[in-house]
């Protein structure tokens, strides 16, 4: 029966990733949809069905529940046009059931402010214009059974441009299933469902929330190697794919390699539109001093690299 309502929990959430949406290309604090951890991007984001650091709080909270020691992870982006991003996560096991967690993300920037005339004729510079985006959350995940392991975050959001802002608070949940097949996890994950709490404007303006649904799949059948494959659906866009390897050359070094197929969305008629939705990295295991450092570099043609790094510490 438990292995029923499980084909039956999957199959309900692969028709909702399917599904179409009436408010496409209508949400608010898109930040939300990006997501910061070296290891990830290296493997194109595909990180659904392996989430087995601290963070899965950012992809698959389910995955907290292979973490057996306490678990500090700290990222840095340097995303595109001048875009400053950072996040922070702790994971703490209380057993071998139970994990929970704390974590942080945010993003800032500042442009000149330009200024023009009635005419709309550009006068020249007035100051400076800003953004900042912040997310706090919590994280629990638990131990169902041999086969099923759920998680859930609550979030708080604070949205900043220039005098105005916003805030909401959003649930992420998943759940991540050991197939029969021991090498073969699925990772479910349904992300940014919730509510705005404050708004821009004084008319109450409601912004949608840009929730995801992600079935994700990791093969793992050497324990040297990881093949990962997301199916990601934005309830506001449409569907793609994500693909991610993992291959240990060494005890100490890993290199990563990643897809995603809405390169398009990146493409500018430029020389370097091939190499949109590309990413590679490499992970090094300092474990025998409690660190794990990891690097990636993802390509969006010709709008350029973005880089990230990542170092965790093992307590």
């Amino acid at each position: 029966m438990k292995r029923i309502l499980i084909l039956i929990t999957i199959l309900f959430l692969t028709v909702l990733l399917i599904a179409e949406n009436d408010n496409a290309g209508t949400s608010g604090f898109t930040f939300l949809k990006v997501n910061y951890s070296a290891r990830a991007a290296a493997m194109g984001n595909a990180y659904t069905g392996l989430s087995n650091d601290a963070d899965a709080v950012f992809f698959n909270p389910a995955g907290l529940v292979q973490i057996d020691s306490p678990q500090a992870s700290l990222t840095y982006m340097s995303y595109l046009i001048g875009i400053n991003c950072g996040s922070a996560a702790y994971v703490y096991p209380t057993n071998d059931k139970t994990s929970f967690g704390v974590f942080a993300k945010g993003l800032s920037a500042t442009e000149d402010r330009t200024i023009a005339n009635e005419l709309g004729e550009y006068e020249g510079v007035d100051g400076t214009f800003g953004m900042s985006d912040f997310i706090f959350g919590i994280s629990a995940a638990k131990y169902i059974i041999d086969m099923l392991d759920v998680g859930i975050n609550v979030k708080f959001i604070q949205e900043s441009l220039d005098e105005a802002s916003a805030s909401a608070i959003v649930l992420d949940a998943g759940i991540m299933h050991q197939s029969t097949n021991e090498n073969i996890k699925v990772g479910v994950a349904l992300r940014n469902f919730g509510k705005q709490l404050t708004y821009y404007t004084d008319n109450e303006y409601e912004e949608v929330m840009p929730t995801t649904l992600t079935i994700g799949f990791s093969y793992h059948p050497k324990d040297n190697f990881f093949a990962t494959l997301d199916m990601y659906k934005p309830f506001d866009n449409d569907f793609f794919g994500r693909l991610g390897l993992e291959y240990h050359v060494h005890p100490l070094l890993a290199l990563r390699a990643g897809y995603k197929t809405n390169a398009s969305d990146w493409a500018t008629g430029g020389d370097y539109d091939i190499f949109s939705g590309i990413s590679f990295g490499t992970g090094f295991d300092l474990s025998k001093y409690n660190l794990i450092m990891d690097y990636a570099i993802v390509s969006y043609g010709d709008l350029g690299f973005v880089n990230q790094i990542s170092v965790k510490y093992l307590f």
